[in-house]
């Protein structure tokens, strides 16, 4: 007999124990399916629904010492560690030992499925201890969306499932589905592929404005990395950082996007602009020893300061390792960089760590600024993150603001930059200084 999904409760904070779930919240895989079909029928561009296929992939050995109660201690543990990813209307079923179902409703964008997967991997990425047994899951993920591949259920459950498989396949966490138009299905020939582009020193950088609420000026900008424009084939960025972590090469894109950074920032200061600019920190990036001295060299090799770049790093990247992290953020900041904690409010060490980190301001994941026009709940969170970074002294970014609505929102909760289409979509380096001068002067008349 199958387990039964449940679809727990938002949190910002992890459960020591999964609630029970009430009879209302029980589903059998019959019903998973109906349901699919209800929230498909309500399906828009503005509306889309995701199905995440997830394999878990335990090790053989380990599958095999565990028991029947062993097995439902992982499925307990498994409850606890999504229970705060997902959200209420989020529903979820064990299909067997090895393989869950996901329903995302109602979100306002398919990139939402991508952070959700994000967040569900973060959650995932330590062990579970099972008595003396340390039990590693290897998640691979397949996600399908409606109406964007299909407004079957059974079409979509068997996308999302063909996905799960070539994502596999190429060793990827996870994969997009392609949808019937695009021919961009990354195949398992990725890190060969990536390999020349690095090697062409050919990978594109653009740059996001975050702007100041209060002054509506821009304050600084955010570098991000983008698949070559003119290449044959297409690769999502998610895609592309998480192939170069599994295949050893985030160093050399880093370094290239460093080097592009600090070519802009040059070209820009003789030009008699000095821009901050933000640039991603990679979680595996994070376990060199060696970081701090390679990110020194590429600013000595340029000259310029180290208070010109400020470094984004991922809540999660902190749990694995918290004194680490904690030396080597310290670390970094006597070296004089800026320091920010990107997409907050996804991991477990929001309240804990945070007094101990020497950090300059807080992003909040846009999956909650996304969210905050339908969800009391996410807007709660929204307003609890703002109040406490605060009280910490630290300003906050909101990033994936798309609305007047939004923005009205967040002005309202105290935020005091954002990050998002309203203002600005991610730009070439050859059209941000006249953006910038536009955007300037619309906002003096």
């Amino acid at each position: 007999m199958l387990p039964p999904a449940v679809t727990p409760p938002v949190s910002s904070q992890p459960q020591p124990q999964p609630q029970s779930p009430s009879s209302s919240e029980l589903l059998s895989v019959g019903a998973f399916f109906s349901e699919l079909q209800t929230v498909i029928a309500s399906a828009s561009e503005t509306s889309s629904v995701a199905v995440l296929v997830m394999s878990l992939q335990r090790s053989e050995r380990i599958a095999a010492l565990l028991l029947d109660e062993y097995a439902d201690e992982v499925k307990r543990q498994f409850l606890v560690r999504v229970h705060p990813v997902l959200r209420s209307k989020d529903k979820f079923v064990f299909v067997n030992e090895n393989e869950c179902w996901f329903i995302l409703p109602q979100l306002s964008s398919e990139a939402l499925a991508i952070l959700a997967v994000h967040r569900l991997l973060g959650e995932l990425s330590t062990p579970l201890r099972v008595n003396e047994h340390t039990v590693f899951l290897m998640p691979s993920i397949g996600i399908a969306c409606a109406p964007m591949h299909t407004l079957s259920a059974l079409a979509l459950l068997r996308t999302a499932d063909n996905a799960q498989k070539h994502a596999h396949a190429a060793n990827l966490k996870f994969l997009m589905a392609a949808t019937e138009d695009n021919n961009d299905v990354i195949a398992a020939d990725l890190p060969k592929i990536l390999g020349e582009v690095l090697n062409a020193n050919s990978l594109m950088v653009v740059y996001q404005p975050k702007v100041d609420l209060v002054t509506r000026r821009m304050v600084s900008i955010e570098a991000l990395v983008r698949w070559p424009y003119d290449h044959p084939r297409s690769v999502p960025t998610n895609i592309l950082i998480d192939a170069a972590e599994r295949n050893g090469m985030i160093e050399a894109l880093t370094l290239q996007v460093l080097n592009t950074v600090m070519r802009e920032y040059c070209n820009w200061k003789a030009a008699g602009h000095e821009i901050l600019i933000w640039v991603n920190l990679s979680t595996r990036l994070l376990e060199l020893e060696q970081l701090p001295q390679i990110l020194q060299r590429v600013l000595s090799v340029w000259d310029v300061p180290a208070s010109a770049i400020g470094l984004e790093i991922t809540e999660s990247a902190f749990i694995h390792d918290i004194e680490h992290s904690t030396d080597l953020l310290f670390e970094l900041k006597k070296l004089g960089f800026h320091l920010s904690i990107d997409d907050f409010g996804t991991g477990y060490s929001s309240l804990a760590y945070l007094r101990r980190f020497p950090i300059d301001e807080l992003k909040i994941d846009r999956m909650f600024v996304h969210g905050m026009s339908n969800s009391i709940q996410d807007k709660q969170i929204v307003q609890s993150i703002i109040d406490l970074a605060h009280n910490f002294g630290l300003p906050v970014v909101a990033e994936g603001v798309e609305t007047p609505e939004t923005l009205a929102e967040l002005e309202a909760l105290g935020c005091d930059q954002v990050q998002g289409y309203f203002f600005a979509k991610p730009m070439p380096a050859e059209q941000l200084l006249s953006w910038q001068d536009h955007f300037h002067h619309a906002k003096e008349k």
